[in-house]
């Protein structure tokens, strides 16, 4: 029977679906090579499946089945077995300077195409938990239209529009030619699938969750880098303020300038413990640098420079140190020596009078200094930038593949505020994410298909034990149906269905199993008159009588231990074991007796009678016939001497005596 949508029958529109899909694959969506590769070989297994091309359809999943299995081991296997770095080291020989990413669909594509390609190699067989695959399928393709976009997390969970459009093409190519296929299994896929679908759907919350969390524990990381290295920054220019302050007031005592070799010595003590420092200069009175230190190609062409002029935006603080004797600092300013940087000058005030004798300027190279707390981080860890509003003051890190998020932490330097970007590399965040949330979902989601297999096994044992208990019921009532008929067959072969009684087989077995007992009595008994009975009164009536006189007869002989049986017509029989002639011919009279009792009449009123002849053998083997014959005769006479007689056999003599 097809199964039709609208007027097109399922089994051919399931194939122009996935052919749908494929050619939504095969658009040109920028920067989604391998998961249009991905789509394009599902669908293509797809197709062939659908146009029950198996083995083509086989060599075509298999392989990208195995594709997609050493993606997810991409994403789960930790970072001390496989290094980032060595899935993309693998991916750059597959392909020069490619990234594992570039190989690998988004985790839920992946998920989704992968349940659609086992559901394939399963031949959509429920027993197989194609049901439950192609169920949790749709699960991860709504995921994917709710999880966020890539680039909120280093993790990519799901693609552009048009590939989801094209992973529905093909679930729903897949459905639309299986679901009449489960039909007649509906009630045991139920069963199975709620529970198993629930355990998935348990597990796909919980590794969002999982994976939230990882976000958050890797941003909150990621500030805490920022802060971290902010406040070294911060720690480091309060540190060399409070060396410079020092260096200052080492040289109060003196009542003349430094010498050179003086302030080389001392500076150099300073500059060691802060290599960041540009200069450490000595300013006269009028503003020109008497003295510097490291004396390199950088500072010795400024000695006898009046800063006053040459550095404009420096002047108001290095006035403050010259003319007002406090400590004078400068804002984010071009340097001499080319890069942005500030001065502080601290004036040197002779103890003994109070003169200002010039100034220390220490001349901070904030790209200097910001390169050497950089280097205590990898620069393939993060990307880190020092601003001065949008000024760029000192940069670390690599633009190669950058991460998601960016952390900026403010700094508060003195009257300075400058801002500290940090920006954690991509490789980084996938090195150290957490492979819980990923083992978390394909463990569970193997459990949910496990319980699938355990709940529809279950069930199909059920039902096949139902139905071998019902077969065994049927059975058993057969076998008690056919052991009644048997029954009843061995009873009809040994008694008479009117009367009840035993018939001539039966009789001639009672005799035989006596052979042995002596005397041997045997009634012959007739009713009289029978036939007109019949044709008087009908054949009903005369079945009647026929059955009366059995139930007295078998009464009259059970209780004198002996059996009645019909022999046929109006003729019965009796046996009496253990009884002689005078016994046997009292039975018979007691046999009369009761038919008298039973009023049993003619059509003219008068009673039915009986004849009874009897014959007794009391030696010798016994004969059936001949004892049965010689009772025949006893009742012949019985009969010719006015019926409603008992006659006994003419005497024992006269009975043939021989073997059996």
């Amino acid at each position: 029977m097809k199964y039709r949508l609208g007027a097109l029958p399922l089994s051919a529109a399931a194939p122009l679906v996935a052919l749908l899909g494929l050619l939504m694959a095969s658009l040109p969506l920028a920067g989604a090579g391998m998961e249009l590769i991905v789509i394009g070989l599902t669908a293509a297994g797809q197709l062939a499946w659908h146009l029950r091309h198996l083995t083509l359809s086989r060599l075509v999943t298999w392989p990208t089945l195995a594709w997609l299995a050493i993606a997810l081991l991409s994403y789960q296997l930790p970072e001390a077995w496989v290094s980032q770095a060595d899935w993309n080291r693998w991916a750059g020989r597959l392909m020069a300077g490619s990234h594992i990413d570039d190989w690998r669909p988004p985790l839920l594509m992946l998920l989704c195409l992968g349940l659609l390609n086992l559901s394939l190699l399963t031949r959509t067989r429920a027993n197989l938990g194609a049901p439950l695959l192609m169920s949790t399928a749709g699960l991860a393709l709504l995921a994917q239209l709710l999880a966020p976009h890539p680039a909120d997390g280093p993790l990519a969970l799901s693609p552009d529009g048009p590939l989801l459009a094209a992973q529905a093409c093909l679930l729903l190519a897949q459905l639309v030619d299986i679901l009449g296929g489960w039909r007649t299994s509906r009630n045991s896929i139920l069963r199975a699938l709620w529970p198993s679908l629930l355990l998935a759907t348990l597990t796909m919350g919980l590794w969002y969750h999982q994976h939230r969390d990882a976000d958050r524990q890797q941003q909150q990381a990621i500030a805490e880098l920022g802060q971290r290295l902010g406040q070294r920054l911060s720690d480091e220019i309060d540190d060399h303020l409070a060396a410079m302050r020092r260096f200052a007031a080492s040289w109060r005592w003196q009542d003349a300038p430094p010498s050179a070799d003086q302030w080389a010595y001392q500076a150099e003590l300073y500059h060691q413990d802060f290599p960041y420092l540009l200069n450490i200069a000595f300013i006269d009175p009028r503003s020109r640098i008497l003295h510097v230190h490291p004396a390199n190609a950088y500072n010795t062409p400024l000695l006898g420079t009046r800063l006053f002029e040459a550095q404009p935006d420096g002047r108001e603080a290095l006035g403050k140190a010259l003319h007002d004797g406090t400590i004078g600092q400068t804002r984010v300013i071009a340097l001499l020596q080319g890069q942005p940087g500030m001065v502080h000058y601290l004036p040197v005030i002779q103890a003994r009078d109070a003169r200002i004798l010039g100034a220390v300027g220490v001349v901070v190279g904030l790209r200097s200094m910001a390169d050497t707390l950089f280097r205590q981080v990898a620069p393939d860890t993060a990307a880190l930038t020092l601003l001065d509003g949008e000024r760029l003051l000192a940069h670390q890190g690599t633009a190669r593949r950058p991460g998601p998020w960016r952390h900026a932490s403010p700094l508060t330097l003195d009257d300075l505020s400058l801002t500290l970007i940090t920006r954690p590399g991509h490789d980084a965040l996938l090195a150290r994410r957490p492979r819980l949330p990923v083992v978390t979902l394909a463990a569970g989601l193997t459990l949910a298909y496990l319980l699938y297999l355990a709940l529809f096994a279950r069930r199909y044992m059920q039902l096949q034990h139902r139905q071998a208990r019902r077969s065994n019921r049927e059975l058993r009532r057969e076998v008690r149906n056919r052991t009644r008929l048997q029954q009843e067959v061995e009873w009809l072969a040994t008694h008479d269905e009117l009367t009840r009684l035993p018939n001539r087989r039966r009789f001639l077995q009672v005799l035989a199993e006596h052979d042995r007992v002596r005397p041997l009595s045997v009634l012959l008994c007739d009713i009289d008159h029978f036939k007109l009975v019949n044709d008087r009164l009908g054949h009903l009536v005369g079945d009647r009588y026929l059955a009366e006189l059995g139930r007295l007869g078998h009464a009259v002989l059970d209780a004198a231990g002996g059996v009645f049986a019909r022999l046929g017509g109006e003729e019965f029989v009796a046996c009496l074991p253990g009884s002689s002639a005078e016994d046997a011919e009292a039975v018979a009279r007691r046999l009369q007796a009761a038919l008298a009792e039973s009023r049993l009449t003619h059509q003219d009123g008068a009673p039915v009678t009986l004849s009874v002849g009897v014959a007794t053998l009391d030696e010798g083997p016994l004969v059936a016939d001949e004892l049965l014959q010689a009772a025949d005769d006893a009742l012949y006479r019985a009969k010719s001497l006015g019926r409603d007689r008992i006659e006994r056999a003419i005497s024992p003599a006269d009975l043939p005596v021989g073997g059996p």
